[in-house]
């Protein structure tokens, strides 16, 4: 009989339609392999979303009721991260406490971050259990990256939210057993935090499953550039925003016929607002299937200048075989050559060079990806990390 795992989440990864969820499913996946999994998460809020019949494993759903407003007050007197995130503890404290009680896991896996306060909920059932902790991003350096961009009192309270987050990335250090992080740069992070508990940092970079992107010969490319993600996520709508004030203007300029597709869920007024002013622009919303906007696409963007971790969108374009032009900040933690598998620009005109550079020459499009494809399933498909993975948790 397999031992069962305690697998917690904020989100349900199923469907994978974010970067997140793509990373927390992957993972799941990797770990049913060995454990059966008690998923412990969020309800989805749209019926039939979490519908997943993995062999091994139990879904266990709670209702959320800290919104990103409750988060907000409650973090000012809690002095905790504002995100709901870190605040699942209202909603999941008593879930937990049930299933430790029921189970008796020798193993629980939080994924991510700023879930740290449940590991006093397992703790107070479980004291010996083996807590692994899956990081996502350094939360503490994105705070203060947001904080940089605010002003007033919204400056203050981002600045205060950021030295919240790293004292409880401290508290986390301590208490988990062992602490995954997506790149080689969010792990020293972590480990410049605690050096006597740097040992527990290992790096399990972001990967995919290459079958989930079928090669699909028959569709041809149009004039798209495509820039995918969570359109809620302050990185991408300050890249969104900064590419359409500093690039897009110098690429339509030489080529009057593009198409921008802006492919993500919960999209943020300040994107939404782009498309009002320019047709070229065109904002899909949440899509079953963003590998299908990113096949018909020449050029997937990645023009970041804020963000942690490493880029899935950038992943997912390599499996798809469309070449990317991003920022040093976009392929942050990634293993790249610049005009070997990507291009790399971090002033505009270099940018839209490069993206009207693949939109002109085809053949060098190809080139591109399929070095970046060959780079994909040397180091980041779901093979090149499952020992890793599965000989640490």
């Amino acid at each position: 009989m397999r031992e069962k795992l305690l697998f917690i989440s904020a989100e349900n990864p199923f469907p994978q339609d974010s970067g997140g969820k793509l990373r927390t499913g992957n993972i799941l996946n990797i770990l049913l392999d060995k454990y059966d999994v008690d998923l412990l998460t969020y309800r989805n809020s749209r019926p039939g979303d979490d519908k997943n019949e993995a062999p091994g494993l139990a879904v266990h759903e709670v209702e959320r009721t800290v919104n990103y407003r409750k988060a907000m007050l409650r973090s000012l007197y809690k002095r905790r991260n504002s995100s709901y995130m870190s605040h699942v503890d209202v909603d999941m404290r008593g879930k937990i406490g049930e299933l430790c009680r029921q189970n008796s896991y020798g193993h629980v896996f939080i994924s991510h971050s700023l879930l740290g306060s449940c590991i006093d909920i397992v703790r107070e059932v479980l004291p010996g259990t083996v807590i692994i902790t899956d990081a996502h991003n350094f939360e503490s350096g994105l705070s203060a990256q947001l904080a940089a961009k605010k002003k007033g009192l919204a400056k203050l309270f981002y600045t205060l939210n950021a030295g919240w987050t790293k004292r409880d990335e401290l508290k986390l250090m301590d208490k988990t057993n062992l602490l995954l992080t997506t790149s080689e740069q969010d792990g020293l992070a972590f480990k410049s935090l605690s050096s006597q508990n740097s040992h527990k940092v290992h790096v399990i970079p972001n990967f995919i499953r290459i079958e989930d992107y079928p090669a699909n010969t028959g569709i041809s490319k149009e004039n798209w550039i495509i820039l995918p993600g969570n359109m809620n996520y302050f990185p991408n709508i300050n890249a969104a925003s900064y590419f359409n004030r500093e690039i897009y203007p110098l690429i339509m300029a030489k080529v009057p016929e593009i198409k921008w597709y802006i492919v993500g869920r919960d999209v943020h007024p300040e994107v939404a607002a782009l498309a009002e002013k320019d047709p070229s622009i065109v904002i899909t919303g949440y899509v079953d299937s963003v590998a299908d906007y990113v096949r018909k696409a020449k050029v997937v963007i990645a023009p970041l200048r804020e963000g942690s971790g490493t880029r899935l969108k950038i992943l997912e374009a390599w499996a798809l075989k469309t070449p990317v032009v991003s920022s040093t900040k976009g392929a942050e933690g990634l293993l790249y050559e610049h005009s070997r598998n990507i291009l790399i620009a971090d002033d505009p005109v270099t940018f839209a060079d490069s993206v009207i550079q693949l939109l002109h020459d085809h053949e060098r499009g190809i080139v591109l990806a399929d070095r970046a494809y060959e780079t994909l399933l040397a180091n980041y498909e779901a093979g090149s990390v499952r020992e890793k993975l599965l000989s640490l948790v």
